[in-house]
């Protein structure tokens, strides 16, 4: 593989969820900055082929149980413009919102469409959305917290995890000033509705983050983005949804100023650390663990299958990551954390329902060689990248699990079997969790 192919591939599952076929060839012949513009500034349908039908039905994810988490794994799998649906799940993560606690897909189908509309626009647009996202004020209280009782829950996660960082530059009073201007968003349980109700609004003088007015529950959101904390925040986080490596301070100092000057929009911050050499360093030693959706989309977007099996309700859940359901405000931890004893089970198991069973009993024919075998394999599932010890064991097996089984039973089983193995060690083996 070429250097340029190497980056579009890493490009390409850093800022998407994998390549479908020919995708690297195509972009690769564009060149990096050119297909770097094409993700940041996508155009045409939003998702390809037909909405996938289990057991003969289509998704329903407002009246059948889990169909929400295949809802938006199909649209990641489906979708014709990666990095605008790979930024929506990074929001989700960044402003995270569980069904878990709120309890109605429909409000969550809101709150995604809200994410995907400012998922490569204005930051600031984003988080004042946010602030009046139906879901968010159920899941952090602000819905009913009135002048009388002002809820601290959302003031809190806004300037510590939403725009400022954990300790950074506000103080518990801000909390509680921010938490009063924050106050007047009403919820009727009974008819679902939202509203905003200014006789219980807190409309007396707050002194929030150095300035003091009779500030309104948006005035907030903009108080916090314009701290100068807020942006290199911000710009740390958009670099560590692309790596787990410290961003170059170098590189960090650009993406900030980027940032200020397009008045919060991501996009540009996003192209510089796109096109930097930092995120194509060691392409042959791939360093970030693909996030369970981003690896079971890769797979079913490499061999060129849907979401069109009802296990995968209950295989997300034991990879750890389900959308809709994060763990908690803050997100998943993400990194290393999605290994573990019991998560790389579930990656096993995701990619044997990725693979089905359609390579049979008595399939393939004795006259197969080891290197065709291989060769197949590696077709049938998107050619995966793979180290050369991997490669040299992967050679290995294809020669020896043959070996000398000449019989008819034998050839029938172990030759079907071979290629079976074979694929599910590219889709499962240690490579295939790394990009």
């Amino acid at each position: 593989m070429t250097r340029e192919r190497a980056r579009i591939e890493r490009l390409l599952w850093r800022a998407g969820f994998g390549p479908r076929p020919g995708d690297v060839d195509r972009l690769a012949a564009r060149g990096l900055e050119k297909a770097v513009d094409e993700l940041l500034d996508p155009s045409g349908p939003q998702l390809s082929g037909s909405p996938p039908r289990i057991d003969g039905k289509p998704l329903d994810p407002r009246n059948v149980w889990a169909d929400d988490i295949l809802w938006w794994l199909d649209r990641t799998v489906r979708t014709r413009q990666p990095l605008a649906e790979r930024m929506t799940l990074s929001w989700h993560d960044h402003f995270a919102v569980s069904n878990a606690s709120v309890g109605d897909v429909r409000l969550m189908l809101r709150y995604y469409a809200s994410l995907r509309r400012g998922s490569l626009g204005r930051f600031r647009d984003l988080a004042r959305a946010m602030t009046l996202d139906g879901a968010m004020q159920v899941f952090l209280d602000l819905a009913n917290s009135s002048d009388e009782s002002p809820n601290e829950n959302y003031a809190r996660e806004l300037l510590e995890l939403f725009t400022l960082g954990v300790n950074n530059g506000y103080d518990e009073r801000d909390v509680r000033e921010a938490a009063r201007a924050l106050t007047g968003f009403t919820f009727d349980y009974d008819t679902k509705r939202f509203a905003y109700d200014r006789k219980r609004h807190d409309g007396g003088l707050k002194s929030v983050l150095g300035k003091r007015g009779r500030f309104e529950p948006l005035d907030i959101v903009d108080l916090a983005i314009a701290r100068p904390e807020h942006a290199r925040y911000l710009c740390q986080k958009l670099w560590g949804y692309l790596s787990p490596r410290t961003c170059p301070p170098r590189l960090l100092d650009r993406m900030v100023r980027a940032y200020r000057d397009s008045g919060t929009d991501v996009r540009p911050p996003l192209r510089l650390a796109l096109t930097h050499p930092a995120l194509y360093a060691d392409l042959d030693e791939p360093h970030q663990v693909k996030p369970p959706v981003v690896y079971v989309a890769g797979m079913l977007r490499a061999t060129g299958r849907g979401v069109e099996r009802q296990e995968w309700r209950w295989v997300m859940g034991g990879m750890g990551q389900e959308p809709f359901y994060p763990p908690n405000v803050s997100g998943w931890e993400g990194d290393e954390a999605w290994l573990t004893t019991g998560t790389v089970r579930g990656r096993y198991v995701a990619a044997q329902v990725a693979l089905g069973d359609e390579i049979r009993e008595g399939s393939i024919a004795q006259t197969q060689t080891p290197a065709q075998a291989l060769r197949s394999a590696l077709e049938a599932t998107g050619h995966p990248w793979c180290s050369p010890r991997t490669m040299s064991v992967l050679r290995g097996y294809a020669r020896r699990s043959v070996a000398g089984r000449d019989e008819g039973w034998q050839v029938k089983h172990y030759w079907p079997e071979r290629q079976r193995v074979l694929r599910h060690l590219l889709l499962a083996g240690p490579d295939a969790q790394v990009c």
